[in-house]
């Protein structure tokens, strides 16, 4: 599958309401990444959606649903088929310097990454995402579609501003 871009997606206030409740969120955890063992290679992530929304951040998980019906209506008909299998915020700054990596070995599953924070500026606070020796600029209202069987990483944060970025893993539905 071929990178997908997708600009204006939804209004910043919209997006700015999101990482404002997850600001105020006591669901922070941070196990991730799954295979790193020393806190300070990790990162935090609210969970939203495990197959099924989390109740714990049940109203967050009912916005990113929102959020994902109008990527959905953007990229129309690209993401018929699938449904949303995972979503989560995560948290990152200047201190957090990401490693490429591959999150499944699954062909039928994409990935969808966005920022919460509308007033973030990638020429000023860095933050942009590599994707398949490509760079592509992490800007308030665009969301990327992508293969996450291609090694990826999010590129240095140059700010001690952090960056909310919101993503979702979807999966073709299966027959049955």
């Amino acid at each position: 599958m071929k990178t997908v871009i997708l600009d204006d997606v939804c209004s910043l206030t919209y997006l700015a309401t999101m990482k404002s409740m997850a600001e105020d969120s006591p669901h922070w955890d941070f196990r991730w990444p799954l295979n790193v063992k020393e806190i300070e290679h990790r990162f935090a992530k609210l969970r939203l959606i495990n197959k099924e929304p989390c109740l714990e951040n049940g109203v967050l998980a009912g916005m990113a649903l929102g959020l994902y019906t109008l990527i959905d209506e953007k990229a129309y008909p690209l993401l018929d088929g699938y449904e949303v299998i995972s979503c989560q915020i995560s948290i990152k700054d200047k201190t957090r310097k990401d490693n490429f990596h591959k999150d499944y070995e699954d062909p039928d599953t994409l990935k969808i990454l966005g920022i919460l924070d509308a007033f973030w500026d990638p020429e000023t606070m860095g933050g942009d995402f590599s994707h398949d020796n490509k760079l592509y600029k992490m800007i308030p209202g665009r969301f990327i579609i992508f293969d996450s069987n291609i090694l990826h990483a999010a590129k240095d944060i140059t700010t001690d501003r952090k960056r909310f970025a919101i993503d979702y893993a979807i999966r073709r539905k299966t027959n049955g």
